[in-house]
């Protein structure tokens, strides 16, 4: 096992796609060392990394290829946390909302202006006006719902991101229409950072509402959402046995060789 000094930040590979073992604050400090950096040209890809996301980054090359391409890779899924640690990796799970509202948090204090897409009109206008108040000075610069019905509105929807000029942009248009809109956009903007934040705006409109605290701490919040909402089981049951055995043959295979 690795100590945790040389873990500490680190990128590690695992199943073929690339997880960047780092805290909240490691995270955040990525981040604003992009926008101080003196070149600030590219864009910057942040994935929030769970095993329905790795599995579908198997089976679609074009996703795969992204994710192994995002600059920073934050290990969202519980699941993917204990076959890390399973690996002899150090690490806690980090949440991407958890990351996002951060990111959001940083964004205020520093007058990021920020650009919000995805979710229904209602839903997007009520979790900007709570995370407005929860992030006093936010600058929410664009805003724009995920129902883009052709390639007309969606230029448009570039257009007017683009000109509002916003340094982050959250895209919430799910697993993997939002990776790849990043994707086949990013290169339009300038020091950018681009973050799918899936069903995030969800939580923040009030709409739904996360686990308690005590079965995130035991990383069981993916219970608590199949349990709100089972309609997720049949979605995750395309992917998740498959990544259970991929974890046990790894790790078998680990054990046999030592």
């Amino acid at each position: 096992m690795s100590s945790p000094e040389q873990q500490q930040g680190s990128r590690v590979t695992y199943m073929g796609f690339p997880v960047d073992l780092v805290s909240v604050e490691q995270a955040l400090q990525r981040v604003r060392s992009f926008f101080v950096a003196e070149e600030t040209a590219s864009a910057l890809h942040v994935v929030t990394l769970n095993p329905e996301m790795l599995m579908q980054g198997e089976a679609d090359p074009e996703l795969g290829r992204i994710l192994k391409n995002a600059e920073l890779v934050i290990p969202d899924g519980a699941g993917l946390v204990a076959a890390l640690r399973l690996n002899g990796h150090s690490l806690k799970r980090l949440p991407g909302i958890e990351f996002s509202e951060n990111l959001l948090s940083h964004a205020a204090s520093a007058q990021l202006p920020v650009a919000v897409i995805g979710a229904r009109q209602e839903v997007l206008e009520a979790a900007i006006a709570n995370l407005q108040a929860k992030c006093p000075g936010l600058s929410v610069v664009y805003a724009r719902n995920g129902f883009i019905a052709d390639e007309a509105e969606m230029a448009q929807c570039l257009q007017d991101c683009l000109s509002a000029q916003p340094k982050i942009v959250l895209v919430a248009m799910g697993v993997p229409r939002q990776e790849k809109w990043i994707a086949q956009y990013r290169a339009r903007f300038s020091g950018t950072v681009f973050v799918g934040v899936g069903g995030s705006l969800d939580v923040w409109s009030g709409q739904s509402k996360r686990a308690p605290a005590w079965m995130r701490a035991l990383n069981l919040e993916w219970l608590y959402r199949i349990t709100l909402e089972p309609w997720r089981i049949q979605r995750v049951s395309k992917t998740l046995p498959m990544f259970v055995v991929k974890v046990c043959l790894d790790y078998g295979s680990k054990l046999f060789k030592s």
